[in-house]
């Protein structure tokens, strides 16, 4: 099988992706922008899960929230005061929350930060 061969048939096992979906770079999905434009994500979404890298800007409040979503948030840099259920940490880069679907999260930057957020099931309401 030659080279060609081999990663015609690796993207034809990704369906029913199309090509397009398959890679990408997230950050030139379209923002969506949360809470007054502070908040900057690029979502892609899979069957099972939203994933993405979302800017926040320097003392930016994400007020207390729930939601059914399983969520994970990943921080690349900054730093973020963030609150899950009682417990409160000062999020650093290279730190990772795992938020439970329904559990009440919420925090405030301390500088600008940019994170990975990964969603599931699908946040439908961050599709475009």
């Amino acid at each position: 099988m030659t080279a060609t061969q081999s990663n015609q048939t690796a993207t034809e096992s990704l369906s029913p992706l199309r090509p397009s979906e398959t890679f990408m770079r997230v950050t030139e999905v379209p923002a969506k922008e949360i809470l007054d434009g502070t908040i900057r994500g690029h979502y892609a979404h899979g069957d099972a899960m939203t994933f993405g890298e979302v800017l926040l800007d320097a003392n930016t409040v994400v007020p207390m929230h729930e939601h059914p979503h399983e969520q994970m948030t990943y921080v690349i840099d900054g730093r973020f005061e963030f609150t899950v259920g009682a417990e409160t940490r000062i999020l650093e880069p290279g730190m990772l929350v795992i938020i439970p679907g329904g559990a009440r999260h919420g925090g405030t930057t301390l500088t600008a930060c940019r994170v990975i957020d990964v969603f599931s099931p699908v946040r439908e309401d961050y599709r475009s």
